[in-house]
């Protein structure tokens, strides 16, 4: 059962939502308006299953995962204790280690560095999973709301693996 739901938890829920989801947007704003960036992503072999507009598909789908991750992480927090807890402290840690990850992305891209930025997903989609499970023993409905995140994380790796893949240099035996 969830503990009762006042004014002030509407309001902290929806910055909680806003904080992720602003960030998701202000980051495709600085990362489209980086022409180096954009042609260079735009030049990279990609494999045929690839969108050619996967920057925008992939600002968009950011920004719509993102906000809902919020939200959950004020209902693990509401639903968990606050910070009273071991569980609730540890599946906010993830989140904000996710959160971490993903702020290293864009940094990577302009460093036009393939190979960290695939080291880097598998952080982030690794304590995307994470962050979800402990979501979800905590609060199920929180652990719910992490679901598109995690499974957009994991696209998001298997396509950055996958153009590194298509721009290794190929190797002599």
């Amino acid at each position: 059962t969830m503990p009762h739901w006042s004014t002030e938890d509407t309001k902290c829920a929806l910055l909680a939502s806003l904080i992720p989801g602003g960030t998701a947007l202000a980051g495709a704003a600085i990362y489209m308006t980086d022409k180096s960036s954009v042609e260079w992503w735009e030049k990279l072999r990609k494999p045929k299953w690839i969108s050619p507009n996967i920057i925008k598909i992939s600002s968009v789908v950011d920004v719509l995962s993102v906000a809902p991750v919020g939200y959950a992480s004020y209902l693990c927090y509401k639903n968990g204790g606050g910070f009273d807890y071991n569980d609730t402290r540890l599946a906010l840690a993830l989140y904000g280690a996710n959160i971490a990850f993903v702020a290293t992305c864009i940094p990577l891209v302009k460093k036009k560095n393939l190979n960290c930025l695939s080291r880097n997903m598998l952080f982030v989609h690794g304590t995307a999973l994470a962050a979800a499970v402990a979501f979800f023993k905590i609060h199920k409905p929180a652990g719910y709301w992490m679901v598109p995140y995690a499974l957009w994380t994991g696209f998001y790796l298997f396509m950055v693996r996958s153009i590194k893949k298509e721009n290794d240099p190929v190797k002599d035996l």
